[in-house]
């Protein structure tokens, strides 16, 4: 009887770590001071993706370098986006890039990262 009940709890122990997993974000937030300054480093290539719809950009500007991927595409153009480089997702306010972050792992990508608060929180220089 007492192998049994250890068993169950085993057993019940696994699926809750298991859903854990499944359930725990996949990708790093990072701030707009760290972005900054992993920007300004030569010996690291970072690819920005800005995922807010086109006309989004001439409202608030974007981030030089940034390749503009609105979310409802991110799947159609991952071809775009390397795998081999650290990926910076970011949008109006870091919503929806959460979401293409999400995403971007579940299809393999290891290295990324959502900007916290997004372009409103980004006080350097914006392309329009």
């Amino acid at each position: 009887m007492k192998a049994k009940k250890l068993a169950l709890a085993l057993i019940i122990l696994l699926l809750l770590a298991g859903c854990a997993q499944k359930t725990g974000q996949s990708y790093q937030n990072i701030g707009p001071e760290d972005l900054h300054s992993l920007l300004l480093q030569k010996n690291i290539s970072v690819v920005l993706v800005d995922v807010r719809e086109p006309g989004e950009l001439e409202e608030t500007g974007f981030i030089p370098g940034a390749v503009n991927i609105p979310l409802g595409q991110i799947e159609k153009r991952l071809g775009e986006i390397s795998r081999d480089r650290k990926v910076v997702i970011y949008c109006r306010s870091g919503r929806r890039s959460a979401e293409a972050g999400k995403l971007l792992t579940e299809k393999g990508y290891t290295d990324v990262y959502n900007l916290e608060g997004g372009i409103t929180a980004w006080p350097y220089d914006k392309t329009r």
